[in-house]
């Protein structure tokens, strides 16, 4: 859909503004959802000049898209911040130094594999540095809190797998293991599954949500070429983000008329680990022990590709409890929480003390930018919860010997057939 197609599909009828985060803390029409989409359609008609100033409400916005479940009028608000933030990004300063940094690492897997190898070896040491340095700088903040290198299992070659696991960028540096988990629990669940080469590389997720289109397409290009090569029929990445954005290659390489089938080909193959775990009929009983459990939403795969109970599913039991506000943003956003610290640093302390209400001494995420973030509220507040991957948590269930549907498995067993509902 075009832009201006896409504006004019608003009603200004504020259905939106509750439901966006940055309203709720700014309570001003600017800082709303009806507020971006009327200032880029002043901006498109000549009425307000583009400039840094009339723009900076698409740099606030955290892209969460609960907007877009909250439209009754289906209003593509993704697409319009991204033409915001692309106007915006040809006329205002370069983001800090840790933002450019990793949107130039991401680019090339060669360098990521470097990054990798770093952080096997020295990712320790460089966390204890962090937490020494006791700054108030995001990055070094976040940096403290990152997990520590974990081994990842070994993932032997099988058959031609009919789901490929996308390894990410950061996501492949810092948590390879979750990747490998991922491959290892879909065969045990019954599907053929196998990771993409690393040389797939980023999908650019965070590019187009800095507004740079052009390096989006070029990321996601070579992910969609890799998906062909690979022979799958469908692709999952353990970041709910990421995922969203593969889903939307589609409109992003629209103009492009040698890629628009292939990319919507692609995006008929974007797939999530819970979905596919829970029409299986995976289970695990839960842990004889007093652990008490929440989860909270990856914006992402809530509101892009609309995956909320698989994963309550697969984690529901006697310790479950379900948090306040779990729909709502952590702050995580990508790298919002590097370029715009402030108010991330406010949503994590609201989200924080929503997650102390529960009880909670683990709490449950889909997104390794989510872990990351609630990694540093647990760290800030006297580490009192866990933060894990679900794919993690599922895995740490695995090794007690807790399988589907409650019982033991032995490894290599796979679990009894359907049961669960799609998610």
């Amino acid at each position: 859909m075009k832009v201006q197609d896409a504006i004019d599909t608003c009603i200004q009828c504020g259905f939106c503004l509750q439901s966006c985060p940055t309203y709720r803390i700014f309570r001003t029409e600017e800082s709303s959802p009806r507020g971006r989409i009327a200032r880029l359609k002043d901006v498109l008609a000549g009425t307000v000049e583009a400039t840094p100033e009339t723009l900076a409400t698409f740099e606030e916005c955290l892209g969460c898209r609960a907007c877009e479940v909250a439209c009754p009028s289906g209003v593509p608000y993704e697409e319009i911040l991204l033409a915001g933030r692309a106007r915006l990004r040809d006329m205002q300063e370069p983001p800090p130094a840790p933002a450019r940094l990793t949107l130039r690492l991401v680019r090339s897997h060669i360098l990521l594999r470097a990054a990798k190898g770093l952080w096997q070896m020295e990712g320790r040491r460089l966390r204890r540095a962090a937490r020494r340095l006791h700054s108030g700088q995001s990055a070094v903040r976040l940096l403290a809190a990152m997990p520590e290198p974990e081994a990842a299992p070994t993932v032997a070659a099988g058959a031609k797998a009919v789901v490929q696991v996308h390894r990410g960028c950061v996501m492949d540096v810092v948590w390879p293991r979750t990747n490998a988990r991922a491959v290892l629990l879909l065969r045990e669940a019954g599907i053929t599954a196998d990771l993409m080469p690393a040389s797939t590389g980023c999908c650019g997720a965070l590019h187009a949500h800095q507004g740079d289109l052009p390096s989006a397409r070029e990321l996601a290009r070579g992910v969609i070429a890799a998906f062909e090569s690979s022979g799958g029929a469908e692709v999952v990445s353990l970041a709910g983000g990421c995922a969203a954005h593969m889903k939307t290659y589609g409109e992003l390489l629209a103009d492009d008329p040698l890629w628009q089938e292939r990319a919507e080909r692609f995006t008929r193959a974007v797939e999530d680990v819970t979905t596919l775990l829970d029409r299986q009929g995976y289970r695990v009983r839960p842990p004889a022990t007093d652990e008490r459990i929440t989860y909270q939403d990856s914006c992402h795969l809530r509101n892009g590709l609309k995956v909320q109970e698989a994963p309550r599913r697969l984690i529901a039991g006697d310790g479950y409890c379900e948090m306040a506000e779990a729909a709502t943003c952590c702050g995580s956003a990508g790298i919002y929480n590097v370029v715009r610290p402030d108010v991330a640093q406010r949503m994590l302390q609201a989200k924080v003390a929503d997650i102390i209400d529960t009880g909670a001494t683990t709490v449950i995420t889909a997104n390794p930018g989510c872990e990351l973030q609630l990694r540093l509220g647990a760290r800030e507040t006297g580490d009192v919860f866990e933060v894990k991957h679900i794919v993690d948590w599922l895995w740490q269930r695995r090794e007690e010997g807790v399988g589907a549907s409650g019982a033991a498995m032995e490894p290599g067993t796979r679990p009894s057939p359907p049961g669960g509902e799609k998610g």
